[in-house]
Parts: structure tokens; C-alpha cells; sequence
């Protein structure tokens, strides 16, 4: 019994030390939520993200990201102009929708599904496309006064990181996007 003992320890230490805990990415309960008064929203991302302005023609789009797991990113544009008539939101998220997905129809595209939400009391569509079955896609606009916010993740598709079977990382995104509140 005695020669057990070290057998064993020497099998385990043979195998070398064990592997490191999955990246935080895995687990949205645990993420800190990050507030950006600017944009008048706060959400919850797995580490620090990135802010960037870029401009096209006369509007700034302002955007959060971080790469990890996923690719997580939050970018708005404030029309300048406010968007409250309920008919014309639906209509201007429905067209942005449809011209989203004609931009990457020639990939072959799949729409898993399609819906439209609230968030916060404001209108918003939501989409989840796999893009030539490599890419996934999932990506929510919200209209909220002046200004239309976008929330996606893009991912690849069936990795082997996926812990959680073959959802292509769906309780990540919906920790993610779930998360988004705008700020009064």
C-alpha cells in the first residue's frame, strides 16, 4: 500500500498541472458592468472594453468593444433628430435589418431567428444569422430618442472553446446583450 502512494503522486505529477480555468468570457453573472454617461447606457462586458469615434459624413458613430472569447461591441449614432413615432421606428428598424442582411447575402446566409424586442421601454429588433456556416452573428438595434444603438457578437462557428454544447455560445450572448440598459 505504501508503494501506492508515490505511484500515484508520480502519475498525477507526470500529467503536469492542470489546465487553467476557463476565460472569464464563460460566465456573464461575474462580469462588471460598465457605465458610459455619454452614450447614456451601461453594460456588461468580460474585461475592460475599448472606446472609438469614427465619422462618416455628417454623424459620429461611437463604439465599445472588447475581443475575447467573442467579439463584443455596443456603437450608437445620435440622429440629432428624435425618432418617436412608433409606426416610423418599426419601419426604420426593419429596413436596417433588411439592408444589414443583403450586405451579407452574398456569404450565404442563414437567419436563425428574428424578432422584435424592448429594451427599457424602447423598440428594437433583434437577429441571429450564421454567415457561410463559419460566422455567427447575433446583433440588436434599439431606437431610443434621438439615437440607435447596435449590440452584437460575432463569433465562429462549432469552435472546440465552446463549453456548453453546440449553441454556439448562446448564454454568453444573452449575458451580453441581455445586460444593456439605457440610462435615463
Amino acid at each position: 500500500m505504501v508503494l501506492l502512494v508515490p505511484a500515484a503522486f508520480v502519475a498525477a505529477y507526470a500529467q503536469g498541472p492542470p489546465p487553467p480555468p476557463p476565460a472569464k468570457d464563460y460566465f456573464p453573472n461575474t462580469w462588471d458592468e460598465y457605465s458610459f454617461p455619454d452614450g447614456k447606457f451601461r453594460i456588461r462586458f468580460p474585461q475592460k472594453p475599448v472606446e472609438s469615434t469614427t465619422i462618416d459624413g455628417e454623424y459620429k458613430t461611437n463604439s465599445v468593444n472588447y475581443k475575447g472569447l467573442l467579439d463584443y461591441q455596443v456603437s450608437y449614432v445620435d440622429y440629432g433628430v428624435l425618432i418617436d413615432n412608433p409606426q416610423k421606428v418599426k419601419e426604420m428598424l426593419q429596413a436596417l435589418k433588411t439592408a444589414a442582411l443583403n450586405s451579407i447575402r452574398p456569404k450565404g446566409v442563414q437567419i436563425i431567428a428574428d424578432r422584435e424586442v424592448v429594451v427599457d421601454g424602447h423598440s428594437g429588433v433583434f437577429i441571429h444569422v450564421e454567415v457561410g456556416a463559419k460566422e455567427v452573428i447575433r446583433m440588436q438595434w434599439v431606437a431610443a430618442g434621438s439615437r440607435l444603438y447596435s449590440i452584437s457578437t460575432v463569433s465562429r462557428k462549432g469552435i472546440p472553446q465552446e463549453l456548453e454544447g453546440k449553441d454556439d455560445f448562446e448564454k454568453i450572448v444573452v449575458g451580453f446583450i441581455g445586460s444593456f440598459h439605457i440610462m435615463p
